[in-house]
């Protein structure tokens, strides 16, 4: 007699190598191109087990963002200090955005600010938090430049976060197009010279 088949989640099912697929592919090819169920067809999952693991395609973005924090952003992130100079934390910047890679040019959570009317409330939320966490980075990292007097005084540390959040977002931008990776540099250094004391 044929054994019965067992009902329910399939054993291939592995949660975290579905966020680590579907990380690379949001991120290769954008929140706009993929559609949940292609998300769903790439990582070989059926759509009932990804609204069981993550109760839907926001739960799985969120999960999504938070391992791209883990592995991605969280290690650039911490090369940046207050008790670094402003010229060495602007060049790691720099250096992490342009440094060539095999996994997809850019950055996911750019992309998913760009496309936040694709977002839900939990995904919503974690990117808006990492927003402010690195914002709260680029802050203290001018506080402790404008002690040393190697940024200008007359701009506030909020201000100054904002503005250099703004100049990371253009260049990850223009190295998701594909744009020559020196001119990218060139033009970030050059937005990053405005923070410098005249």
């Amino acid at each position: 007699m044929e054994e019965k088949r067992k009902r329910g989640r399939p054993r291939t099912f592995e949660r975290e190598r579905t966020i680590a697929l579907a990380m690379e592919n949001y991120w290769q090819d954008g929140l706009h191109a993929l559609s949940v169920n292609e998300v769903c067809r790439r990582a070989g999952l059926s759509k009932p087990s990804l609204y069981r693991q993550f109760g839907g395609e926001d739960g799985l973005l969120d999960a999504v963002l938070e391992h791209y924090c883990e592995t991605v952003l969280g290690p650039a992130a911490s090369h940046l200090s207050p008790e670094r100079s402003f010229r060495d934390n602007v060049e790691g910047l720099i250096s992490f955005m342009t440094a060539p890679r095999e996994s997809p040019l850019g950055c996911l959570h750019v992309k998913m600010r760009s496309a936040c009317k694709r977002l839900g409330p939990r995904s919503e939320a974690r990117v808006d938090a990492v927003v402010q966490e690195l914002r709260a980075t680029y802050a203290a990292m001018v506080r402790g430049a404008q002690a040393r007097g190697e940024v200008r005084a007359d701009v506030s540390p909020r201000l100054a976060a904002e503005y250099i959040d703004a100049q990371v977002t253009a260049a990850l931008h223009q190295v998701a197009a594909g744009e020559d990776l020196e001119d990218v540099r060139d033009r970030a250094r050059l937005a990053f010279s405005a923070l410098l004391p005249r």
